[in-house]
């Protein structure tokens, strides 16, 4: 049998069952950090990890009705966390903090130079894209979840997808055939 549903999860561990509770955290809270930390305003990025212990404790408060309710369970993790990132850092000015963000990520395969190559071609997207390309390609999500996380219909956010990796191959320099849009 394979891994269990999200919402499933989140119901589970409502009822204190702690290996629930550590099963959506290992799932979840590597991306959602990620996340939170984006959004986040400079020289908060550190708070990313209360964010994210912020949405856990959000999903406990909520009532059991409201969870049963949940249709996606990881588009509404992912909504709760924008919202809680969003509200901790209102006021902030959030371009600095998506340049600060990447020293914060352990070191991938990539160079570092090539990260903050693509990183400065993230940045050169408009909000509405950047949010979109981050939500689907690092926060792992599907079109349906992106839509539902961010309260935008489907067709907007395969629009802004769609535009935002045709800039990014443009300043990238990257042919279209080597990149999975997937």
């Amino acid at each position: 049998m394979g891994e269990p549903d999200v919402r499933v999860l989140m119901l589970r561990m409502h009822r204190g069952d702690e290996s629930a509770a550590e099963a959506l955290w290992a799932r979840f809270a590597a991306r959602l950090t990620a996340y939170a930390r984006v959004l986040l305003p400079s020289g908060h990025q550190g708070a990313a990890e209360d964010v994210v212990q912020g949405v856990f404790v959000k999903v406990l408060r909520m009532r059991r009705g409201q969870l049963r309710r949940v249709q996606d369970g990881t588009a509404m993790l992912f909504r709760i966390t924008r919202n809680e990132a969003i509200n901790a850092g209102r006021g902030e000015l959030r371009e600095q903090a998506r340049r600060r963000a990447v020293e914060r990520v352990e070191e991938s395969a990539l160079e570092r130079t090539e990260v903050r190559r693509v990183l400065e071609a993230i940045e050169g997207l408009v909000y509405e894209q950047r949010e979109v390309i981050l939500l689907r390609y690092i926060g792992g999500l599907t079109v349906d979840q992106v839509s539902e996380a961010l309260g935008v219909k489907r067709g907007t956010v395969a629009s802004r997808s769609r535009l935002g990796m045709e800039k990014l191959r443009e300043s990238l320099g990257v042919d279209a055939s080597e990149v999975c849009d997937g």
